[in-house]
């Protein structure tokens, strides 16, 4: 059976990361071998060119029960096993998170039963403790076993309903309400509910489409967001890529609107795709295809402005024609299903979204590397250049001018020695202010208290204004908290530039800088997800009702998503502090290296003027050096300007802020 087009797409992508990987590499072994950026920088390099190598491009399929998910799963991408891997039809209702990844080894499903809720850790942390999942080895030769395996993604439990909410499920009624409590108690007995047997699925298996990269998150019906918001937001976030599958003769639904605006719809829209499955609902035998096209455009066109995305990312399909289709080679069917204009959509818009974000991340790092190097090895070479000069001026002066001289160089080392170990105490200070009084202004301690009165607030609140008015204040004062940030950065960024400044001028070392510019995009990635809330809540037509829990419930997810975005802020201001002064550092040590060698050549001058020439020789080659590794440099980064989709800066002397 052929494989499905979406392989060649993710196979080319795959290859497309190494290539990108590799550059990110090359890169940082070039500037390891010239031996002028401090070492964090060339971590920072290898780390990312590994990061990148390693990554995957993860899709997560959300929507309400019976909407389709596991099938178009299956349609999309397993259809050449010749039935289904997940289990889909009636009775057969996926009821927890599904992870679907490659493996080298023995297919398996393991799974976590739903009592690990009540250790409180997420289910990255518990991934690590492998006593605590079930693990059935599968056999993709044995159809049928493995069919019966995977059936236990569909197992539930009838519980006491004290127990269920002691796993964070079914909230108390005379709080908020409960939807699960009314919706799945009934078949259970009295003071009794269905929940899921396990709450989280991790499929390793073998197949060509997950070893070209590719991650698959299968999520149960989002009905259950109402219970279990924590989960259903912590997938959305760290996915790459969102489906959001609706039924097409339904389109959006009520409930599939409220998902969308509360937990789907605040995030990177342009990686989103919505899919209107089930078309075969809408097919008309009385209708001609012309009429019948029209009809499915028509419920595109109107799903797409009830969601705010524009229609090419609203697909019709249906699943189980396509899955049929496939099965049986019926290339009617298959056409009729749609099938491939989703992976169409998924190859030219999930795609290029997520190499946006890699292309982002190693072009930053790339332009800045690049020229802090460059702005260096073009002073170097300068330096050189005098030192030649002022060789050749000693070459024609007698000798009794060389005493003199020496004796000057021993005093200028001297006072280096001096500015030297005075700017390390000054060090000191620098790094004690950024630890103390720099990231004061970005402490979890502040960041608490805005969020224990937000959350005060919150709760307080029963009408839709209210809840939307705490949002904006809480991003107000966090956004506050960024801007007190980006003032003291950009204090403690002059003192460390006056004091090298001093050393600077008075030495002759290389010019720097030290904008702090770690702070200004993560100011606006802050400000982005402001501003998807605030669209958020503009939608919102709530009050004091269930779906008001839900909101809340959105609340508390958000902020230990803004504690993990203020943790890493605080590590790339440690990061830049430590590099800006490494970088200074640098230079001081290249500076002592160079009067050492001046003062050594001297010595050996003034015992044999015949020295002069051979000194002369030797700074000619180390200029050659400085002059090739910077030809070397400058080819590098033109050969990566193609690969990373950006024009090479021509003006060597441009600024990093220029370029952040």
């Amino acid at each position: 059976m052929t494989i499905p087009m979406l392989v060649d797409h993710l196979r080319e992508y795959h290859q497309w990361r190494m290539r990108i990987a590799n550059a990110v590499d090359q890169l940082a072994k070039l500037s390891i071998e010239m031996e002028i950026l401090p070492s964090g920088t060339m971590l920072r390099m290898e780390n990312l060119a590994q990061e990148i190598a390693r990554d995957h491009l993860r899709i997560s399929f959300f929507g309400e029960f019976a909407r389709g998910k596991s099938e178009l799963i299956n349609a999309l991408f397993f259809s050449d096993l010749g039935a289904r891997l997940m289990p889909s039809g009636p009775g057969q209702t996926t009821m927890c998170p599904v992870e679907i990844a490659y493996t080298h080894m023995t297919p398996s499903l393991q799974l976590l039963p739903i009592r690990s809720r009540t250790l409180n850790d997420s289910v990255e942390k518990l991934k690590k403790i492998r006593d605590l999942w079930t693990i059935s080895p599968l056999n993709p030769e044995d159809k049928k076993d493995c069919a019966e395996r995977m059936t236990q993604l569909t197992e539930t439990l009838c519980v006491p309903m004290e127990e269920a909410r002691s796993y964070g499920l079914c909230p108390q009624v005379k709080e908020f309400g409960s939807q699960l409590e009314t919706a799945n108690s009934g078949d259970c007995g009295e003071g009794k509910v269905r929940i899921s047997r396990w709450r989280y699925a991790l499929l390793q298996w073998v197949h060509p489409v997950l070893e070209a990269g590719l991650v698959i998150l299968d999520t149960p019906g989002l009905n259950s967001l109402g219970s279990e918001a924590d989960l259903g937001l912590e997938v959305a976030r760290d996915a790459d890529a969102l489906i959001f599958v609706l039924s097409a003769d339904s389109g959006v639904t009520q409930s599939d609107l409220a998902i969308w605006e509360q937990s789907l719809g605040r995030h990177a829209l342009q990686n989103q795709l919505v899919v209107l499955n089930k078309v075969d609902t809408l097919w008309d035998d009385l209708l001609n295809p012309e009429q019948e096209a029209d009809a499915i455009s028509a419920q595109r066109e109107k799903t797409a402005t009830r969601l705010g995305l524009s229609v090419d990312q609203v697909i019709a399909v249906s699943a189980q024609k396509g899955l049929l289709g496939r099965i049986r080679q019926d290339d009617s069917l298959c056409a009729r299903s749609r099938l491939k204009e989703l992976e169409e959509a998924i190859a030219q818009i999930l795609i290029p979204g997520k190499r946006e974000s890699i292309l982002e991340s190693a072009r930053r790092l790339i332009r800045r590397v690049v020229i802090d190097q460059r702005i260096l090895l073009e002073e170097q070479i300068r330096n050189l250049g005098g030192e030649i000069e002022s060789m050749e001026r000693l070459q024609a002066q007698t000798g009794e001018q060389l005493p003199r001289l020496l004796e000057k160089q021993k005093k200028l080392m001297r006072s280096f020695a001096r500015d030297q170990d005075s700017f390390v105490l000054k060090e000191r200070e620098f790094l004690e202010s950024a630890n103390t009084w720099l990231l004061q202004s970005l402490s979890m301690e502040q960041l608490d208290q805005i969020i224990i009165s937000a959350r005060t607030e919150l709760l307080a609140a029963w009408t839709t204004v209210g809840i939307y008015d705490r949002f904006s204040k809480f991003f107000e004062e966090t956004i506050a908290q960024f801007d007190n940030a980006l003032e003291r950065a950009n204090r403690l960024s002059a003192l460390m530039l006056d004091a090298y400044r001093v050393l600077e001028q008075q030495y002759g070392l290389s010019k720097l800088d030290t904008i702090p510019y770690v702070i200004l995009p993560r100011r606006a990635e802050l400000l982005a997800i402001a501003d998807r809330y605030e669209r958020f809540g503009k939608r919102l037509e709530i009050a004091a009702s269930t779906q008001g829990s839900v909101v809340r419930k959105a609340f508390f997810s958000l902020t230990q998503q803004i504690e993990d975005f203020v943790k890493e802020t605080q590590k790339d201001i440690r990061n830049w502090v430590n590099e800006s002064l490494d970088l200074m550092n640098r230079q001081l040590e290249l500076f002592a290296a160079q009067s050492k060698e001046k003062l050594t050549a001297l010595e050996s001058i003034v015992h044999s003027s015949a020295n002069i020439q051979p000194r002369i020789q030797s700074l000619s080659q180390q200029r050659r050096v400085k002059e090739s590794n910077l030809t070397a440099l400058n080819d590098t980064y033109y050969g990566l300007g193609e690969l990373l989709q950006m024009v090479p800066d021509d003006n060597s002397q441009a600024a990093p802020a220029d370029v952040v």
